[in-house]
């Protein structure tokens, strides 16, 4: 799904889409993590973060993430504490494992692209003497 992003002129998009999804996840379970053992806690809050994290990784094709936010926003809907605490801890497994998947995928791309930079006929032409 992601890779139907990558354009011509711009070969990096899918690069960037991916480290914008890190740093935006990352940022948004930072928040959900500081409330696991809350009680006082605002589900109703907690279930709009996981919405985002949802949404985030329905856009980049995260199925596993997808499903563990619905665990989490489920848990919230229900102002469980202790099936929220267990939804986030399944949510953070699956972010590293999706994590680490793209970041291989990233490292794939960004040797495409070295290459494709490298054999364009731009850096390929020598200068006339």
């Amino acid at each position: 799904m992601i890779v139907a992003l990558k354009r011509i002129g711009e070969p990096d998009r899918v690069v960037q889409l991916i480290e914008t999804y890190f740093s935006n996840v990352e940022r948004i379970l930072f928040e959900l993590s500081r409330h696991v053992d809350n009680p006082k806690v605002s589900f109703c809050k907690l279930a709009s973060l996981a919405r985002e994290i949802e949404d985030k990784s329905t856009s980049i094709g995260a199925e596993q993430m997808k499903l563990a936010c619905s665990d989490v926003i489920k848990a919230c809907n229900e102002k469980h504490q202790e099936n929220f605490s267990r939804s986030m801890s399944w949510l953070k497994i699956e972010f590293s494992k999706t994590k680490n998947k793209l970041e291989a995928f990233v490292q794939m791309e960004r040797r495409i692209i070295r290459l494709e930079i490298s054999q364009s006929p731009a850096s390929t032409s020598q200068s006339p003497n």
